[in-house]
């Protein structure tokens, strides 16, 4: 029997953000033996510091690629096609051509969103927009969430048997241990919605402690705001947190490094997410976890058991967690292993290449 053929748009690294790593995980698993798997690259950032803003040049850019993908569609002619979405009016009105030209051809269409926001998005819309949204949408055939708690977000757009769950899962491999420090780590970009200045503002309040063992804080990421990291390198400069640091990006090899030389994984966004890769890789890495309950993430942070999960990022309550992490090297093991125990139950690449195979397949039959 002919394997389905499948078109999976997508951006692709560079910029390492949790969208553009997820398709490279995809087009490298056995998807690509399941199905006649071909790539459409939607990159228009070259960096972090890029994304979000308007450049004329932009529209250029995507003029030649809605041409591009017309007439990829047309060489191709896949069953199905599938869509990342974004979740802000602009970035949605840019993928609506894509999901109107999959459509045209004759193609099956799964639109797949990698955040938590689209609802409110939603909301956010005056009545002829939200027509025209659910209109787009209409030409879709299923949608794909990255957790059961999100599949809420599409209801009422597709009937429930066509709302499908697809966790991110990746599988990594770490070094040996190089640094033998105590050492608690943030990796994430470095944007002012991912909690780093409220993290920062925690061990400004365990540095009062004095019954805590010696440790270092690193924090590896991008930067997209001069005030921003302004705030946040004033913080570690001070005197009391010299074991503070900001490295700046990491990648390949040596973040593999930086998460092998770790005991505590710390992430505690307060904006919306979706399921963010650098708790599943943190959680491979068998390390104790410490985030708050946004988007998709209690899939993977179970309070109590494999780490803490915050309401919300507040600097006392992120100090009490990591205290209790710093002082307890029997719980940093515990919760440890937990944490990779539930990765390889759930979050692995072959899993997710598995479940998204197995929702292509139900489209198409």
């Amino acid at each position: 029997m002919d394997r389905p053929t499948v078109m999976l748009l997508g951006k692709l690294p560079p910029p390492y953000i949790g969208p553009a790593v997820a398709t490279k995980i995809i087009l490298e698993s056995e998807l690509a033996e399941r199905f006649d798997l071909h790539h459409f690259d939607t990159r228009i950032n070259a960096s972090v510091s890029e994304m979000g803003k308007f450049r004329l040049s932009k529209l250029a850019v995507l003029g030649r690629m809605y041409s591009a993908f017309r007439q990829k569609m047309k060489r191709v002619k896949p069953a199905v096609v599938i869509v990342p979405i974004a979740q802000t009016p602009g970035g949605f009105l840019k993928d609506v051509p894509f999901i109107r030209i999959a459509s045209a051809a004759g193609a099956k269409v799964i639109v797949q969103l990698r955040g938590s926001e689209f609802r409110d998005m939603y909301y956010r819309l005056g009545p002829w927009r939200q027509k025209r949204l659910r209109f787009e949408l209409g030409k879709a055939s299923a949608a794909i969430v990255l957790g059961d708690n999100l599949r809420y977000i599409f209801e009422g757009f597709f009937p429930d048997d066509r709302i499908y769950t697809v966790p991110n899962g990746g599988d990594f491999s770490f070094p040996e241990r190089k640094n033998q420090a105590l050492r608690a780590t943030y990796l994430a970009n470095c944007l002012p919605g991912k909690g780093l200045k409220e993290l920062l503002q925690a061990l400004e309040i365990l540095a009062e402690y004095k019954d805590l063992p010696p440790f270092e804080f690193h924090a590896y990421g991008s930067w997209d705001n001069a005030s921003y990291r302004a705030d946040c390198e004033a913080i570690t400069n001070r005197s009391h947190l010299a074991h503070c640091h900001l490295p700046g990006p990491v990648s390949g090899d040596a973040k593999w490094q930086a998460l092998a030389d770790s005991d505590i994984f710390v992430f505690a966004p307060k904006s919306p997410e979706g399921h963010p890769w650098s708790l599943i890789e943190a959680a491979a890495a068998a390390l104790p976890l410490i985030s708050t309950d946004r988007g998709a993430i209690a899939q993977n942070v179970i309070d109590g058991r494999n780490g803490f999960l915050l309401t919300d990022p507040e600097p006392a309550l992120m100090a009490e967690a990591l205290r209790k992490l710093l002082v307890d090297p029997e719980l940093r093991k515990s919760m440890g292993a937990a944490s990779r125990e539930l990765y390889e139950e759930r979050f692995t690449g072959v899993q997710m290449a598995r479940r998204l195979g197995d929702v292509v397949e139900e489209v198409v039959g």
